[in-house]
């Protein structure tokens, strides 16, 4: 694989969309914008589409690495763990527990070629899109050892537990996204089973748990690893050092605390590389919504719109606005996302107008 002439491809595809491309990412760009104004207030709703671009430049960047194999031998490799990476033979449980951050596929490719034999734990959407390509592409394309092997397996299989574990008897080490939270059912938002409350960047979130229950239950040690890439688009693997059950006064201490551990350390890499994490594009799934957000009134009365607190989007050509604190959405006529981008109000009947003004979508 040509890595710069793909590169071009994604950068052009992604920074020069036609109408019809920006009108259909309309309503993820909403979203995202949400996530960045909740997580990260403190940056201008400006910045927002820009972000947009490079989270999607870097999801797409993430899946063509994983087959460049002079990529990965370019990689910086730090080791903080006790772990020895060229020492495939595990005497106890070991997870690496990784985030969907940089060029997070890369982890499996480096532990692969340095003769570990893996077994993979991926969501069900995931493992029924991408097993059979990541077992047959990316394997063709690294230099494993004797020792070297990859099994993935899907979370939402039940018998996966029964052959994790013989795996993991069989000297195998497990690798896992803790941010692989897709399956979250974003209507229902039951976090009740499952799941575990966490602070991430100043809010609470949802996370699943069951890494942290498996860990504790075989009595294994949790590497977390984190990658990302630098300002030349290196990359970069950091192996942080492992999280033991030994560490903790009870297995459910462990189980939660090894988790929000992992966290703490991606929230530090996300501050300086908030668009190498392809979550933002999701995590409003993770989270119960406020849908009584107060509207607060302006000082001064500009009759322009309000982008800190509204969006729009477009769905199967009709037009919404979009609230990116309560995250609710209302269809409103075309004439009227015209006079936004035009900032020309003038042509609303004066009851629209109102209407705009009472809920703070004009200030």
């Amino acid at each position: 694989m040509n890595l710069e002439k793909e590169k071009r491809i994604y950068k052009n595809q992604i920074y020069n969309p036609s109408a019809k491309e920006i009108n259909n990412a309309s309503y993820s760009l909403a979203l995202f914008s949400a996530n960045i104004k909740r997580f990260f207030p403190d940056i201008p709703s400006s910045e927002y589409a820009p972000m947009f671009q490079e989270v999607l430049y870097y999801q797409k960047l993430s899946g063509a690495e994983q087959y460049d194999r002079d990529y990965l031998l370019q990689t910086t490799v730090v080791n903080n763990s006790s772990v020895n990476l060229t020492e495939c033979e595990t005497k106890e449980p070991l997870i690496f527990a990784t985030f969907h951050l940089g060029s997070y596929r890369l982890l499996n490719s480096i532990l692969y070629e340095n003769g570990y034999k893996i077994v993979v734990i991926i969501d069900e959407t995931v493992f029924l899109g991408q097993q059979e390509k990541l077992l047959r592409s990316v394997k063709s394309v690294l230099k494993g050892k004797s020792t070297s092997d990859l099994i993935i397996l899907n979370v939402n299989d039940r018998t996966s537990i029964f052959r994790l574990k013989q795996l993991l008897e069989q000297g195998y080490v497990m690798t896992v996204y803790l941010d692989g939270n897709t399956g979250i059912n974003a209507k229902s938002q039951d976090f009740s089973k499952g799941y575990i409350p966490i602070d991430f960047l100043g809010k609470t979130i949802n996370v699943k748990n069951g890494i942290g229950k498996l860990a504790a239950l075989l009595e294994g040690k949790i590497v977390p690893v984190v990658a990302y890439r630098d300002e030349n688009e290196l990359n970069h693997v950091t192996f942080h050092k492992e999280i033991a059950i030994s560490d903790f006064e009870d297995r459910k201490e462990f189980s939660v605390k090894a988790i929000e551990m992992a966290y703490k350390i991606l929230e530090e890499k996300l501050v300086l590389y908030p668009t190498q994490w392809e979550c933002w594009l999701y995590i409003q799934k993770w989270f119960k919504r406020d849908y009584t957000t107060p509207f607060t009134e302006e000082a001064d009365s500009l009759n322009r719109f309000n982008d800190n607190r509204y969006s729009t989007f477009v769905v199967n050509e009709s037009n919404f606005i979009f609230d990116l604190l309560d995250y609710k959405s209302f269809p409103v006529e075309k004439e009227l996302v015209d006079a936004i981008k035009e900032n020309n109000f003038s042509v609303l009947d004066p009851e629209t107008f109102n209407i705009l003004k009472e809920k703070n979508i004009l200030v």
